[in-house]
């Protein structure tokens, strides 16, 4: 593609270009960019999708180093994490904040045409057969929980306490599992993370649809240890993602109706979701970050 010297085997002996349209749509398939699909309260769905030549050619990771930042026609590629000398960018090609089972499917339905074999992937299919309920379970609740979300934030719903079952049996799955994944032996503290990390929408969705019917009061019930924890192991699985900071800002802002009781704990989630903004956005002026993760609170972190 870079060298005009190179042999073209789009072009047949008269001269003329072949073109296939299978092959043109496979190489859309796997080298194009979505910036994904973001649902806010006010803009229930944005799609932006793309194709940008030199980007194409970063390779994969479901625990990635770079972020991408779409601003108009132009992508960034933004370094999420510290990288050293020599080592691979890598950015993810599917949702990393999915299961093993979800982002092996994902990989496999787009047509990418290989096994991801990252650290990752291959702890969670050392203890694929201590979790496997789970992630069957999590497979086949999911996309009812996640329309339960859906008709929250764009009203076809108002969201009361015990109208959204699916959810609520995700987050009991969630803390089920998050026992079970603390006392599996041999994890570190980070492998439990990208554990859990995978399991994020679980958790998510019954603590925004609670938070939805309650307005999220009393802040206690919502800024407590298991979303702490749970966002700190969303930032070690993939940095730079905009579904974790604005989950932080949420936070935030809840934590912020009781700042007499969460005073120091604002202040780090503050300095956390700061932290997150720059490994999207890149560094900008404090008052551009400030207003950047303003607007995050408006996007459901769940999609």
């Amino acid at each position: 593609m870079f060298d005009p010297s190179a042999p073209n085997d789009e072009i047949d002996m008269h001269g003329d270009i072949v073109f296939d349209e299978k092959r043109i749509i496979h190489i859309m398939n796997v080298n194009s960019f979505s910036g994904g699909v973001k649902v806010s309260r006010k803009d229930p769905e944005m799609r932006l999708t793309g194709l940008w030549l030199l980007p194409s050619f970063l390779n994969h990771s479901c625990i990635p180093n770079a972020s991408r930042l779409i601003v108009g026609e132009t992508m960034f590629i933004i370094a999420s994490r510290s990288i050293k000398p020599q080592e691979e960018i890598t950015i993810s090609y599917t949702d990393a904040m999915s299961p093993l089972k979800k982002r092996e499917k994902n990989l496999s339905e787009t047509g990418y045409g290989f096994l991801c074999r990252c650290k990752r992937c291959m702890l969670e299919r050392s203890v694929h057969h201590e979790i496997e309920k789970f992630s069957d379970r999590y497979d086949m609740l999911y996309d009812k929980a996640a329309a339960e979300v859906y008709a929250a934030v764009t009203n076809t719903i108002t969201p009361t306490l015990g109208s959204f079952p699916s959810c609520s049996e995700l987050s009991a799955l969630y803390h089920t599992l998050n026992q079970k994944v603390r006392f599996l032996k041999g994890l570190s503290r980070l492998e439990q993370q990208w554990i859990m990390g995978g399991y994020s929408c679980a958790f998510l969705g019954n603590w925004l649809l609670i938070g939805y019917a309650t307005q999220f009061t009393p802040a206690s019930n919502f800024v407590n240890s298991t979303a702490l924890e749970l966002i700190k192991a969303m930032k070690a699985t993939e940095s730079g993602l905009q579904r974790t900071l604005s989950f932080a800002t949420l936070l935030t802002m809840v934590a912020e109706k009781e700042r007499g009781k969460f005073s120091s704990l604002t202040e780090g989630l503050l300095n956390f979701a700061l932290d997150e903004c720059i490994r999207i956005y890149g560094k900008q002026r404090l008052d551009v970050s400030v207003s950047l993760i303003e607007q995050s609170a408006e996007i459901v972190p769940f999609f």
